[in-house]
């Protein structure tokens, strides 16, 4: 979640509820319509009503089903003019709280907590670096379908009706993309212009947000955004477009790939270091990690197996379609992950740890 958020903070927060609950990038691309809609009159009032208010507090129940599966979670939600946030999402009898007051932005989860800079967050803003624990290795952006980012001036709005919801006369608006597969259809009550309900499908999943209470103009203590000090360590991110650059900025001995090198990230978090490395080879990613924190990366070596390089065990496994070897050694462990077979991780593997 961007620990910034614009005038429609209350609008995009739901949203963004939403889609980290469903967790779809086609119900990211359908919400993402909402927040810049094509002229029509009820979304202008929306706008105006969420952009003029100095804080707002908002409790939904935000429920994600398709054929097979069904989830739900309750979220409270509370942001100001400040650009400060914050986020409580229970779900499955667990309790994830995440915010930014407005220098830091914090997470706090039953198995990971962590706080990073606003401004090292704000410099990567559209790109997160992911693996197979979801945390580092490629470059994803929000993408449409066919790997082109999406143009929100296409997405359309419209009035499709005026129902009663829960005894309020609400208007109901249909949002749509032709870059997207689905829509988006909010009901907004006609006397204040809040959004009261909300329903996303993509062909797959149908996520529905009901919002149970907003309110505008709230009195928040400023204690709501701070991240849990006693909990959350600072996270410092850094970016490297040279191999030497990144070797400079921390005591790791890395290992150097002999391929073009793309860039570099340095993460320090609660005292552990990882350092992510991108290269190009003939035309493919190739992703080196190199951390302190063995935790990190116990979940790519889940159903591996258990091959020799050099005298060392190194462990393979597969992740949809990239392989990965991993291995531990003088307290490191680093990572080799690559578009293509086990074999071809193992040979990179090999040159690295022979030239370590």
């Amino acid at each position: 979640m961007s620990p910034r958020v614009d005038g429609r903070r209350g609008l995009v927060l739901l949203v963004v509820v939403a889609v980290a609950v469903a967790g779809s990038a086609a119900v990211t691309g359908a919400f993402a319509t909402f927040q810049q809609p094509t002229g029509d009159e009820v979304l202008d009032e929306v706008e105006q009503r969420y952009e003029s208010a100095d804080s707002i507090t908002s409790t939904a129940t935000v429920t994600v089903e398709n054929e097979s599966a069904s989830t739900t979670a309750t979220v409270e939600l509370a942001a100001d003019d400040e650009n400060r946030t914050r986020m409580v999402v229970e779900r499955n009898g667990e309790t994830v709280r995440a915010g930014s007051n407005g220098t830091v932005a914090w997470y706090v989860g039953p198995n990971r907590s962590a706080a990073w800079p606003v401004d090292s967050l704000e410099s990567q803003a559209g790109e997160q670096w992911t693996g197979a624990d979801g945390e580092y290795g490629e470059t994803d952006e929000r993408l449409s379908p066919d790997g082109t980012p999406l143009n929100a001036s296409n997405a359309s709005a419209t009035l499709v009706g005026t129902p009663t919801v829960d005894d309020t006369s609400t208007y109901e608006v249909e949002l749509t993309h032709p870059e997207r597969e689905g829509s988006t259809t909010l009901w907004v009550t006609q006397d204040d212009y809040r959004v009261v309900r909300a329903v996303a499908t993509d062909g797959t999943n149908r996520t529905v947000v009901a919002v149970e209470s907003t309110v505008f103009d709230v009195s928040i203590h400023d204690s709501t955004f701070d991240p849990p000090t006693d909990r959350v360590a600072l996270t410092t991110v850094d970016r490297y477009d040279s191999f030497d650059a990144a070797q400079s900025e921390t005591e790791l001995s890395l290992p150097r790939h002999d391929a073009t090198f793309s860039e570099a990230m340095v993460t320090v978090r609660q005292g552990e270091t990882i350092v992510g490395q991108r290269y190009v080879d003939d035309g493919a990613n190739v992703t080196v990690l190199s951390t302190t924190a063995d935790e990190r990366l116990d979940r790519l070596t889940e159903n591996a197996t258990e091959r020799t390089v050099d005298g060392q065990t190194v462990h393979v496994a597969t992740a949809e379609d990239r392989a990965i070897a991993v291995w531990r050694n003088d307290g490191v462990t680093t990572a080799v992950v690559v578009e293509g077979s086990t074999d071809r991780a193992v040979e990179i593997a090999d040159e690295l740890y022979s030239d370590s």
